[in-house]
């Protein structure tokens, strides 16, 4: 080999993890075993990280380039991780589910396991904690991994990372140490950019306090505020909204008189310190491929012998799934040329990407209707396919890039109606509005009746929402049985169930005038819906400069979405769910409860039914009886078994839910001495 040969050798594997620090090793759900893998143990630990900007891999990381770097002119950073892994890994399956965290917090173990509302969800030291062991029963190693930058301002939690970053900053930076490698001028000077913060549902009171998520460059610079009360109305500067900074993180508003607690903000100003965020696609690259491949003796998963990690599926929920996205498209091939994810689970993205990857990038935020819009790096392509947008004159496709490189995974894509609701039809849908066809490595379903939570959640909507119950219908069974069929397909090449999801070819997406949602008192559809447009982003606020194709999920005389993956308590109903709800009068009236759906219950008797007006059959009239009811849920549950929706003991599970959800749908006529 030449000396040439082995140079290249090496640099490509210089920007590997190249120290992993264990922190604490302890067992895991209180000692609690699982079936022949036995029990669990968690590494608390630091990946150290060291990335070459000089590399072919990373040329695409946006101001790499301006990056501080150490004396090999690498990146240096590190970031937390847990691994949940068997006491003995010879018992384990030899597989790893790799989860970056949403804003430093695990969902995958809460999602697949089932884990109880009460449970820590993130220590991992009590029994409850496991939920009912999926996971852990299947033997897999889980890794969750920071990525986020914490913070600065302690008085900021909604802001606050459990699993972050901490980074190299510039010696005269405002940033905390935990913050990530800030781009700078060539000179050093500070490297500056107008940028803007959207601020929504901020309270009633007089005045707020606005935290920016990057520094103001100059507190006496130029900068402007703007309000409007609902979505699509013109930004304005009414007299009395006034503003002032009381640091470099934090704006205090004051509201014109009269504004109501639903009213959006914006705030343009010159920024500093661009956070090179980038780097935390790499660190997730990095760590997996670490843990994957490396045999060094610090590597925690290791076994003499033989790779103790054969396959990885990746999972990424809501906004990590947008970033997942971001991560399958370009950076699943490591600095050596290896392969890194066998299998992504990309879970309630819709057809977003998180803007992750772009000077003064907003990772976290949804472009969605009443919240935020315009954000860089969510934009086109919404899909897998390679299409051509004739708004942008570009022709691409989110697996474009790896599909070239020869590097793509096994995708399953899933996601609630409500997605769709905030422009996820363009998922399944081409920029002329046509039926998209999928390669051959992904498949994608769409749960319909369902809301962006997993789990129902009993109880009043938020007090924004006009509608007074969020939707009810669980999908965390069939993220289960599709996790199960995505690792079959992974591990043993087993072809998983086909896609399922609506089509225009089958009237299941249509424009918003044949919507055809019943008029329901207590929750009547007003032509809400999160579009997505072609923005120029030459200027801020970002200029409109076109709109996409705009379709919705068609609803039956129930207000039951016809497509997808339809639950027994949605094709056997006994209420309408939908994945849609609406803001109330003072909060942007008519536009969308972001992440929020609707419950309306049947009426219990025709009497009742025809007292309401309410155009829906009655409990009473769709089913002679509650053995019937149930008869008709079971015959449904062990269809979506057969098919490979649900796993066998979840639609029995299902089945034995049914007969005490009819007897509270019926309760009312009990109530009434019918």
């Amino acid at each position: 080999m030449s000396l040439a040969a082995c140079a290249f050798i090496g640099a490509a594997a210089r920007a590997e993890v190249i120290r992993f620090e264990v922190k604490s090793t302890e067992p895991a759900f209180a000692g609690r075993t699982f079936g022949k893998v036995g029990s669990y143990e968690i590494i608390r630990g630091v990946a150290h990280y060291r990335v070459d900007p000089a590399l072919a891999v990373n040329a695409g990381l946006v101001n790499i380039d301006r990056a501080p770097r150490d004396e090999q002119g690498s990146v240096a950073f590190d970031a937390d991780v847990i691994i949940l892994k068997p006491a003995d890994m010879a018992k384990g399956n030899g597989r790893m589910l790799y989860e970056m965290v949403n804003r430093g917090r695990p969902l995958s173990i809460g999602l697949l396991n089932r884990v109880e509302p009460g449970a820590s969800r993130g220590s991992f030291t009590g029994e409850p904690d496991a939920g009912d062991g999926f996971l852990m029963n299947a033997g897999f190693t889980v890794v969750m991994s920071g990525w986020q930058a914490e913070y600065p301002l302690q008085d900021a939690p909604p802001m606050a990372v459990a699993l972050g970053s901490r980074l190299p900053r510039a010696p005269d930076s405002t940033l905390l140490s935990a913050r990530l490698p800030v781009a700078r001028e060539a000179n050093g000077a500070p490297l500056t950019g107008v940028t803007r913060e959207q601020f929504f549902d901020v309270g009633s009171a007089g005045t707020f306090i606005g935290y920016l998520t990057y520094p103001a460059a100059d507190l006496s610079g130029k900068a402007t505020l703007t309000m409007r009360e609902r979505d699509a109305d013109p930004p304005i500067s009414p007299p009395g909204l006034s503003w002032r900074y009381l640091d470099p993180w934090r704006i205090e508003v004051t509201k014109p008189a009269g504004t109501t607690p639903g009213a959006l903000f914006e705030f343009v100003y010159q920024a500093r310190d661009p956070v090179v965020y980038g780097l935390a696609l790499a660190s997730m690259r990095d760590l997996v491929s670490y843990l994957r491949y490396s045999d060094a003796e610090g590597n925690p998963v290791r076994m003499r012998g033989r790779a103790a990690i054969e396959k990885v599926i990746a999972l990424g929920a809501s906004q990590t799934g947008r970033t997942l996205k971001e991560l399958v498209s370009h950076f699943n091939e490591d600095e050596s040329g290896r392969k890194v994810l066998d299998g992504a689970n990309i879970v309630i993205s819709g057809a977003g990407r998180n803007s992750v990857n772009s000077a003064f990038a907003r990772p976290g935020l949804k472009d969605a209707q009443h919240s935020s819009w315009g954000l860089r790096g969510d934009e086109f392509p919404f899909s897998y396919p390679v299409t051509t947008d004739p708004l942008s004159r570009r022709t691409d496709g989110v697996l474009s890039h790896c599909s070239a490189a020869g590097s793509c995974p096994r995708i399953i894509h899933i996601d609630s109606e409500n997605e769709l609701w905030h422009g996820g039809t363009l998922t399944y849908l081409d920029m002329n509005g046509r039926d998209l066809t999928f390669p051959e490595n992904v498949r994608v379903f769409v749960f319909a009746g369902t809301e962006h939570n997993a789990a129902p959640r009993p109880g009043a909507s938020p007090r924004f929402c006009a509608a007074p119950a969020p939707a009810m219908i669980e999908w965390s069974g069939f993220a289960r049985a599709l996790f199960v069929a995505l690792d079959r397909w992974v591990t043993n090449d087993e072809t998983p169930p086909d896609g399922r999801y609506p089509t225009v070819a089958r009237g299941e997406l249509v424009p918003q005038s044949a919507y055809k949602f019943p008029q329901l008192p207590e929750a009547r559809y007003v032509g809400a819906f999160s579009a997505k447009h072609y923005y120029d982003f030459s200027q801020q606020p970002p200029k409109r400069m076109g709109s996409y194709p705009l379709l919705v999920p068609q609803a039956d005389a129930d207000g039951l979405m016809i497509g997808g993956v339809r639950h027994p308590f949605v094709s056997v109903p006994l209420a309408t769910n939908a994945g849609w709800n609406v803001r109330k009068p003072g909060f942007g009236e008519g536009d969308l409860c972001m992440a929020t759906g609707l419950h309306v219950p049947f009426a219990a008797t025709r009497r009742e039914r025809e007292e309401r007006k309410d155009p829906r059959p009655s409990i009473e009239e769709r089913y002679e009886s509650q053995h019937a009811y149930v008869e008709a849920v079971a015959q449904a549950a062990s269809a979506l078994a057969k098919d490979r929706l649900l796993l066998p003991g979840d639609a029995q599970a299902i089945v034995a839910e049914a007969p005490a959800r009819y007897q509270q749908a019926i309760a009312r006529r009990d109530q009434a001495g019918e």
